[in-house]
């Protein structure tokens, strides 16, 4: 037996799925731990027909006109996932990106069925990994902390792999192979606007399979037809007005740019060329180049690769004439062009593997090192976003820069129009479980620092100060003597209220021991409670606020004065978290 032929064994098989496990378990790290459970930008356009939608009020040509985005993209294919959502998650933002990433690991999987099928076990198996660590990278943060772009990408990619998939393992099959095509092409088009470029590419795959049967090619027209109706009736027959097409193809980096972002940094501020990218856009075209011209007639049995590698082209060509700016979630879609890059290096001869996966590998390193330059979205998810959105009847013209990260740019109302039928319906911020967060309620003017002059601030590592206005929950560090003072509407259909924090004290302050107050004042209670500290400790602090059901409360941290000079105390992320009871008026405050 060779040493291709031996059968890969079960450590071997284990190692490559705990490898492959690695990049997921990051990216989900980020996804659940950082910004908060609101609806945001875009959804201000996508809420009002779900609420439709729940309340029975939608006909299907409603639903046929209201899933198309003007600037030519569909998400029909997103509907039921926010339907399913607001109906019995209470439109939790987290669920939506949970099943991003599952969506994310399954996309992985048929992309490795699918380019694996031709290869030895060996090498089908040493790829499982390098698939998963491109699929997770964090060149796609973006994309996966906010909920909209995860399922557009994830399931547009999804119906892509189903085409390979179907390409790779049903040749047997002619008539489910080309339903599966017709298939994937639907969910595809339906979640995306680049999603339409499955047909050219499925349809070349199909006839250099050698099909001729004329039901079949009626098959996938048929699917072509019902995926492309919303483009051609809303883009081509009734065409929005609006600002005219993106630069075209007068900027031929822009390609280079698109297919290279996937291994650059900044990306999630920098929407012009990034040198990086350009660099790794040419050496993967190069490369690919050389690939194909090695394989020769050998491409037949990569064409799953090239399929990946082919719609990520189109959508690169696609994007750059029509859009003027490179966005951060453009690195999804052309992370599928590297995905469909390894499945070629997997199978060419040795020199061109090596210098294709090193390329990969080096992109990789270059470009994982650190996430948040490549986050975009999460400043809309921000403390402050969160409260704005909760308080939009009385916000601030500010609260729309927080919530929409497009600026003002005379949208008005989309504040309303976002929150209101969130807030009929209990969903979002407005949901059963809630957190009101002190950082945020900064941005509404609920939070005052006493005396003005303390050197009071809010802080990610309890040394340098930060602006109140980040996505991260801060800390409060209250300088000795100092009071950070809340006003909280307590809702009055609440099941559970409580304020939580933890106190540290300094391990290099100069006494033994430090006192913290938290004062809790309504028109009829006052509740107060002492933290003692010794130096260099940490204790947790929940009170209860059930008793302030319906109330306005006044709460009141304060780090008691000394004699000495003293170090300030750190109070982590202070909060009231809540469960609401549902009916009556679920969203509104007193």
């Amino acid at each position: 037996m060779s040493a291709v032929e031996r059968p890969v064994s079960r450590g071997a098989k284990a190692l490559a799925i705990a490898l492959a496990l690695l990049p997921a378990a990051r990216m989900a790290w980020i996804v659940f731990t950082y910004g908060e459970n609101n609806l945001s930008n875009d959804y201000a356009y996508r809420v009002p027909l779900v609420a439709d939608l729940l309340e029975g009020r939608s006909s299907p040509s409603d639903v046929f006109q209201g899933t198309f985005i003007g600037g030519g993209h569909s998400w029909l294919g997103l509907l039921p996932f926010y339907w399913l959502d607001a109906r019995f998650f209470a439109w939790d933002l987290h669920v939506e990106l949970g099943i991003g990433l599952f969506l994310a690991a399954l996309k992985t999987l048929l992309v490795w069925l699918a380019v694996g099928a031709s290869l030895p076990a060996r090498a089908r198996w040493a790829l499982l990994p390098i698939l998963s660590a491109l699929a997770f990278s964090v060149s796609q943060v973006s994309t996966f902390t906010f909920g909209e772009s995860v399922l557009q990408m994830q399931l547009s990619q999804i119906g892509l792999a189903l085409g390979a998939l179907a390409m790779a393992r049903l040749a047997a099959r002619p008539g489910l192979r080309v339903a599966a095509l017709a298939g994937g092409g639907l969910l595809a088009s339906w979640s995306w606007g680049g999603g339409v470029m499955t047909w050219p590419v499925f349809a070349a795959a199909l006839l250099l399979s050698g099909e001729r049967a004329l039901r079949r090619w009626a098959v996938l027209a048929a699917g072509a037809a019902l995926g492309l109706s919303q483009y051609v009736w809303l883009l081509v027959l009734r065409p929005p007005a609006g600002p005219p097409a993106g630069p075209g193809l007068s900027r031929p980096w822009r390609v280079l740019d698109l297919l290279g972002r996937p291994f650059a940094n900044g990306t999630g501020r920098e929407f012009g060329l990034l040198p990086a990218a350009i660099a790794f856009g040419a050496a993967a075209l190069v490369l690919g180049t050389l690939v194909l011209a090695a394989l020769g007639r050998g491409i037949r049995e990569r064409l799953p690769s090239a399929m990946i590698v082919g719609w990520s082209l189109l959508a690169a060509l696609q994007i750059s004439l029509f859009r003027e700016g490179i966005a951060p979630w453009y690195a999804a879609p052309m992370t599928a062009f590297w995905l469909g890059l390894a499945g070629l290096f997997a199978a060419a001869p040795r020199t061109l593997r090596s210098a294709g996966f090193a390329t990969i590998l080096l992109g990789f390193l270059f470009s994982n090192r650190t996430w948040e330059d490549k986050s975009f979205y999460l400043a809309s998810r921000a403390p402050v976003s969160a409260a704005c959105l909760r308080e939009w009847r009385n916000a601030p013209p500010e609260c729309h820069h927080a919530v929409f990260q497009w600026g003002d740019e005379g949208r008005l109302g989309e504040l309303a129009r976002l929150a209101e039928p969130l807030e009929r319906h209990g969903l979002s911020v407005f949901g059963p479980r809630r957190t009101y967060l002190l950082q945020g309620d900064i941005g509404r003017g609920r939070v005052g620092l006493e005396p003005m002059s303390s050197t009071s601030f809010f802080s990610r590592d309890g040394v340098v100060p930060a602006d109140p206005n980040d996505f991260h929950r801060l800390d409060l560090v209250l300088a000795p003597g100092a009071t950070a003072t809340w006003r909280v509407d307590v809702p009055a259909n609440i099941r559970l209220a409580r304020f939580a924090s933890a106190v540290r004290a300094q391990p290099n302050g100069l006494h033994a021991g430090r006192y913290a107050r938290f004062t809790v004042v309504s028109k009829d209670v006052h509740l107060q409670e002492h933290v003692f500290l010794e130096k260099g400790a940490r204790r947790s602090v929940s009170l209860d606020l059930a008793r302030f059901a319906g109330q306005s409360i006044r709460l009141e941290i304060h780090s008691e004065d000394a004699r000495e000079p003293a170090s300030p105390l750190l109070f982590e992320a202070p909060r009231i978290e809540m469960q609401v009871a549902a009916g009556g008026n679920p969203g509104r405050n007193p």
